[in-house]
């Protein structure tokens, strides 16, 4: 199993101040297995402020800000004989902020903190320099993305682990870390909203209806839909740029207007029914092993994911009940996709029903849902853990929790690697990927290897 890794930041002074013990014992008890914090003392703020950071957080609650509470925290997290590293990854550090880190890293080396976690070449050579004895942790903030990168950091430091950037597809992890099988990598499991990249972005991410990590494509998409050609025709140097963003309109349709639009041409009777009809099969052989084809159980059934879904089924029953000389292979993948689908349909439904049955009230039920969305355990991005615990040196994978309790996913996932079976229940009840940037068709592209896994439980 991955260990489990927290972040410590809280306030060590005032009406909120913490029982630091306490906290730690509390957090060893429930599984954690390595800390990370960051730290902004007197001598930083008081010149700085928060909104210019050494470790990549903008307000006071969210790091370490005085050197007898790091002290404490260390001291505590030793007695438990666990590591806990500190965090310098901000995105840059100039030439009148560096001398502060400096005097950061000599503290941390008295206090006897285990490692950093270095986001910048500068601060990597001062190590080097010195000689430093902590362990060196590779921060997503130096953007690392291919092999190359790895050899020359490798190279170059003492690197104890290599933490990769978000947007890292699952077939580039799998290459990176059986390159170098004995370099540890952490990983993040699940998206945090961001867009952008990590390592090269520097926004502060609040996540409010307005952020600019979401409201500069969410209008985009709204506004102008991109085709899935989009990339080519943006790279086509024969065209203008205005000729370019024209061709971006909206006559544009998805595989699932297709289907939809479809359908009702065969419905209505307007065109030939034998061209209508092959063409709905060559769209839905051809998308059969997209990976949102399953319905999303954390979702109302009238959400726009929801609706192209019943489409999407509404095409296969069509097909499957009025066509008699579909080849025999397509006729069996189609038969089979139509089961999964209906019985994801069906486990949602009946979850529903049990909860309507155990809360009364369906108002309330939808509130309680709401209200615990990313704290829910059976949502699980369950697939990408079971894929990332293939490589033994994949020896984190950091949850961007954000004030999210993951205590109950932690404790499904850790069960499942253990008796290698699935609970059915948490299969077709939202496979809802909140890891979004990762390239998931090559998780899934095999037709989902791991629902081969589910035949043998």
């Amino acid at each position: 199993m991955f260990k489990k890794i927290v972040g410590l930041w809280f306030s060590s002074k005032g009406k909120n101040k913490k029982d630091v013990k306490k906290y730690i014992d509390n957090l060893v008890e429930s599984g954690a297995g390595e800390f990370f914090t960051g730290y902004n003392p007197t001598y930083w703020s008081d010149k700085f402020g928060f909104e210019v950071s050494p470790n990549g957080r903008f307000a006071e609650h969210e790091q370490i800000t005085d050197i007898e509470t790091l002290k404490e925290v260390i001291e505590v997290v030793h007695l438990h004989s666990l590591e806990i590293f500190a965090n310098l990854n901000a995105w840059y550090y100039t030439d009148e902020t560096f001398p502060l880190i400096l005097r950061m890293i000599e503290e941390f080396e008295k206090l006897w903190i285990d490692g950093i976690i270095c986001g910048n070449i500068g601060i990597l050579e001062h190590l080097k320099k010195v000689w430093y004895k902590g362990k060196i942790n590779i921060s997503t903030i130096l953007a690392v993305y291919n092999s190359e990168a790895i050899r020359f950091l490798l190279e170059n430091y003492d690197i104890n682990k290599i933490i990769l950037s978000r947007e890292v597809t699952l077939k580039e992890i799998e290459y990176l870390v059986t390159t170098f099988p004995d370099t540890d990598f952490e990983v993040f499991g699940e998206g945090d909203f961001c867009r952008y990249n990590n390592g090269l972005c520097y926004a502060e991410h609040k996540y409010w209806a307005k952020d600019i990590c979401t409201i500069v494509v969410n209008d985009l998409v709204y506004k102008k839909r991109f085709r899935a050609d989009f990339k080519r025709i943006l790279s086509d140097e024969s065209g203008d740029n205005l000729s370019k963003v024209e061709m971006f309109d909206d006559d544009y349709e998805d595989v699932f207007e297709k289907i939809g639009n479809t359908l009702e041409k065969l419905t209505l009777e307007l065109g030939e029914v034998s061209e209508l009809q092959e063409q709905l099969l060559k769209l839905l052989y051809t998308s059969r092993t997209r990976i949102d084809l399953f319905f999303d159980g954390m979702k109302p059934m009238t959400d726009e994911k929801n609706k192209r879904i019943l489409i999407f089924l509404k095409g296969l029953k069509y097909i499957l009940e009025n066509i008699e000389d579909i080849p025999e292979d397509r006729k069996q993948a189609l038969e089979k996709l139509k089961i999964e689908m209906t019985n994801s349909i069906q486990n949602w439904i009946q979850h529903l029903k049990k909860s309507i049955q155990l809360k009364w009230w369906l108002p309330k039920l939808v509130a309680q849902e709401l209200a615990s969305f990313y704290a829910k355990g059976d949502n699980l991005n369950l697939y990408s853990y079971l894929f990332f615990s293939r490589f033994p040196n994949i020896n984190t994978v950091k949850f961007p929790t954000r004030g999210r309790d993951y205590g109950e996913k932690i404790k499904l996932i850790e069960e499942t690697l253990q008796k290698g079976k699935i609970k059915p229940e948490l299969i077709d009840r939202g496979i809802s990927m909140e890891r979004t940037h990762y390239d998931l068709t090559y998780l899934f592209g095999d037709k989902l290897w791991f629902r081969k896994l589910l035949e043998n439980n």
